[in-house]
């Protein structure tokens, strides 16, 4: 990225004041919109909840808030709509398609036009939830998940489950910036997901040098799950901020930068 291009981007971002309490991305296979779900929880609860989706682009629909996506972050980004233009009111909360090219993905001008364009939300969420893409660290992306000092991690409770979980841990963790990590279990019980767990966080201490925590487990019942869902709603407003303000938006901002100017990440051997 030239120097003209990070100037103006510094620029911008001082103009960032203190914004969402929480940025929080969701990681793994989620066929079962949670991140979704959750969003809708964190409404319910009086939150003003902004879903980022990753795996939405133009001309999909989004089943379970109904909603079809007539304009991308793609749109924004080649100046042709405002973020408010292609956000979608549903359910109580704001969806934004954030699907893009690789073509708009690597443009450094791009780059610049996301910043502006995200400093007209500012103040107007609680809540920032990114849903990543299925392939979303693999995939054209802005790297919003990777941008979030907060990630939960979608577990299936099995061996393959396990290691997916692993591998989307450390690349993650590989990336510019510190990030929390928290693991939300699925297809198991919950004595077998606490065993299961105990052994990832230990490996995760072991290798990456980080602690993940226990986010519960998701039921296969429908209400279940959804109970679920609302206690870890209301647990996430106790979740402590960092001290360093990562959590502000334009800490949000400088690491989506970051990870964009290069998606080159270290990793950690195993």
């Amino acid at each position: 990225m030239n120097r003209t291009v990070i100037d103006q981007a510094e620029g911008l971002r001082r103009m960032f004041a203190a914004d969402a309490a929480h940025m929080v991305a969701m990681l793994g296979d989620d066929q079962d919109d949670i991140a979704a779900a959750l969003a809708v929880a964190l409404c319910g609860q009086g939150k003003k909840v902004l879903l980022l989706d990753e795996a939405l682009r133009a001309g999909d629909n989004h089943t379970l808030l109904s909603s079809f996506v007539r304009h991308d972050i793609s749109s924004v980004l080649r100046s042709e709509k405002s973020l408010q233009e292609i956000a979608i009111p549903t359910a109580g909360i704001t969806l934004l398609p954030a699907g893009i090219t690789r073509a708009v993905q690597n443009a450094d001008a791009a780059r610049v036009r996301l910043l502006a364009a995200f400093h007209a939300l500012i103040g107007m969420f609680d809540v920032v939830l990114i849903h990543a893409a299925p392939s979303a660290l693999n995939r054209p992306s802005f790297g919003f998940a990777l941008a979030a000092p907060e990630v939960i991690v979608l577990c299936k409770g099995t061996s393959e489950g396990i290691t997916a979980a692993y591998a989307q841990i450390k690349t993650t963790a590989g990336t510019p910036g510190d990030r929390h990590f928290r693991l939300l279990f699925q297809g198991t019980e919950e004595a077998m997901a606490k065993i299961l767990f105990r052994n990832l966080a230990a490996v995760c201490r072991q290798h990456l040098k980080l602690m993940p925590d226990f986010a519960g487990v998701l039921p296969e019942q429908r209400f279940a799950a959804a109970d679920t869902l609302e206690a870890l709603a209301a647990g996430m407003t106790a979740w402590p901020l960092p001290e360093r303000d990562d959590s502000r938006f334009e800490a949000f901002m400088r690491r989506l930068l970051s990870v964009t100017g290069s998606r080159r990440p270290t990793t950690t051997e195993h």
